[in-house]
């Protein structure tokens, strides 16, 4: 038993020097614009402008970073006729679509949002990745604008 004890301890001591004891760079920390815009409150005149630009992802120093893919979920008020009463009402609804392989919206989906655009309107753009120098891809922030005007 002793003999087993010894040969355990040596094979442990042996086998530590050779173990990969480096710390894991820092990720970045990565945020993202559409037409130099990091969200927040905005007229739907100017959100119908930048809606046509591609998302960009930079790091603190200025590196960019190509997008792998996004979310863009737009939020707004919709109305029907309640089939109980005939009165009109109103609701919150939402688009969502999913973006892959690309920094820009589709055609279609910028267009959408342009014709419909209205006080109060919500624009998410989330579930961003970007793909890192060395291959990483990694998640960064959201990004919300709300429409004012």
């Amino acid at each position: 038993m002793k003999k087993l004890v010894y040969v355990f301890l040596f094979f442990s001591v042996t086998a530590a020097p050779g173990q990969n004891n480096k710390t894991p760079a820092a990720l970045p920390k990565v945020t993202i614009t559409i037409g130099g815009f990091k969200g927040g409150d905005i007229a739907s005149d100017i959100l119908s402008r930048i809606i046509d630009s591609s998302l960009v992802a930079r790091d603190q120093k200025g590196n960019q970073y190509p997008v792998v893919r996004f979310r863009s979920i737009y939020k707004f008020k919709s109305s029907y006729e309640d089939p109980a009463t005939g009165e009109r009402k109103t609701t919150d609804d939402m688009r969502v679509n999913d973006f892959n392989d690309t920094a820009v919206m589709s055609e279609q989906w910028r267009q959408s949002i342009k014709d419909n655009i209205i006080k109060g309107d919500q624009m998410i753009l989330d579930n961003v990745i970007v793909q890192l120098k060395n291959g990483t891809k990694i998640m960064v922030p959201a990004i919300t604008f709300k429409v004012i005007q």
